[in-house]
């Protein structure tokens, strides 16, 4: 416990030191401090233990749920109704480009490590084509853009992506039994996996069509301000617990659709109020820790492995991102936010991470493909991060 409270001290102070000058020099949001501190430690080998300890990956995963609650919270769906076509044909497009393209790669570079199958790589590939929001989200409200077209897009691509991402799980647990591969690690059933998102997805379209009557009766009884926040903890902890009940990726689902019905419960003034407040527990209190573990996690020293495979897919991955983008959203957001567009729909985190991790244990890709898959994903996000905030901060997108 005393090894945790230092080092959320030492993170705090780091955050409050160098995300200043990284916010004001380098216009990059001050969260990022935490995650550049991470890979310190990890190079270093410092606060291994405690960063690995269950309690603080307890308090990482808080940070990462808050996220994606805020995500949820944010979305518009006046503007998301709108923009339902580019959402739809966007996530469809860009998902099965980056899929294709690094389907064959895997199968054609490296078929060893994909047990020479086909199968196997597109499923691989299709786990490093999901797009990690919940990263994005504070560099959107930091800039200012999360209620336009670019940062709608943004979130509701990577809102549906989260649904693949889910329906991608149930996939992955089924494979073995399609295929001469042994599975080491037993994982919730399929059809129960997909019975918890019908559920939740049953529960969030009946708490919309309540939200009215009880905005309704919230307006005309004026409850006390405690009310209201902790009716925002219920639903935050009722979601992510539903969700993490079948299976601990539904959780983060869960989260999203816990912002989205809660955005529906409250009455008007006091909508921006209780925002303060959940933007305070997830951007201020956990927000510093959950970029810390995502440092952390970095091995730079992988790097020096296979580098070919890492740049392969590194290559592969951002461009089928950049093209698709490009080509789809050039007309509605211009050159530049186009290619901005994708490049944040490449960074990747969550549950990308758990469905590798899957096809590890099952025996379908080697250790060395696993260990590439991470290296890339975690090593490059600091340069697509810098990247993405420097083109954010030469202008606002319409």
């Amino acid at each position: 416990m005393e090894d945790i409270l230092l080092l959320i001290v030492v993170t705090y102070g780091v955050s409050l030191s160098f995300g200043y000058l990284l916010q004001k020099y380098l216009r990059m949001p001050w969260m990022f401090a935490s995650l550049f501190f991470g890979l310190i430690l990890s190079t270093l080998g410092l606060f291994t233990t405690t960063i690995e300890s269950n309690l603080f990956h307890m308090l990482e995963t808080f940070g990462m749920y808050c996220l994606l609650f805020i995500i949820g919270f944010s979305l518009d769906f006046k503007k998301m109704a709108r923009l339902r076509n580019y959402v739809v044909l966007g996530t469809i497009i860009i998902v099965a480009c980056e899929g294709f393209f690094g389907s064959l790669l895997l199968y054609f570079a490296f078929p060893a490590e994909v047990s020479h199958s086909y199968l196997i790589a597109l499923v691989t590939a299709l786990s490093f084509a999901t797009v990690g929001e919940a990263v994005l989200l504070p560099i959107l409200k930091e800039f200012g853009v999360i209620k336009t077209t670019f940062g709608q897009l943004t979130l509701g691509i990577g809102t549906l992506d989260d649904i693949i991402e889910v329906l991608m799980l149930a996939v992955v647990a089924i494979l073995p039994a399609f295929l001469s591969v042994t599975q080491t690690q037993s994982f919730p059933d399929p059809s129960s996996i997909l019975l918890g998102l019908g559920c939740l997805l049953l529960l969030t379209f009946a708490m919309i069509k309540l939200g009215g009557r009880i905005k309704m009766v919230l307006e005309k009884n004026h409850p006390p301000p405690y009310v209201p926040s902790l009716l925002t903890l219920l639903v935050f902890f009722s979601f992510v617990a539903l969700g993490g009940f079948v299976f601990e990726s539904l959780a983060t689902v869960g989260a999203i659709f816990g912002g989205i019905v809660f955005r529906g419960l409250l009455p008007k003034e006091r909508l921006r109020e209780n925002e303060k407040n959940v933007e305070f527990l997830g951007y201020i209190f956990f927000s510093p820790l959950f970029f810390l573990s995502v440092g952390a996690s970095v091995s730079v020293a992988s790097l020096l492995i296979y580098p070919s495979m890492i740049a392969l897919i590194w290559a592969v991955a951002k461009g089928s991102k950049l093209f698709s983008s490009f080509l789809l959203f050039r007309k509605l957001l211009g050159n530049k936010y186009s290619l901005l567009l994708g490049l944040g729909l490449s960074v990747r985190f969550s549950t990308s991470l758990i469905v590798q991790l899957m096809l590890l244990n099952s025996g379908l890709i080697s250790l060395v493909l696993y260990s590439t898959l991470i290296a890339t994903a975690m090593l490059m996000k600091p340069v697509i991060i810098g990247v993405y905030s420097w083109g954010l901060s030469k202008g606002k997108p319409a």
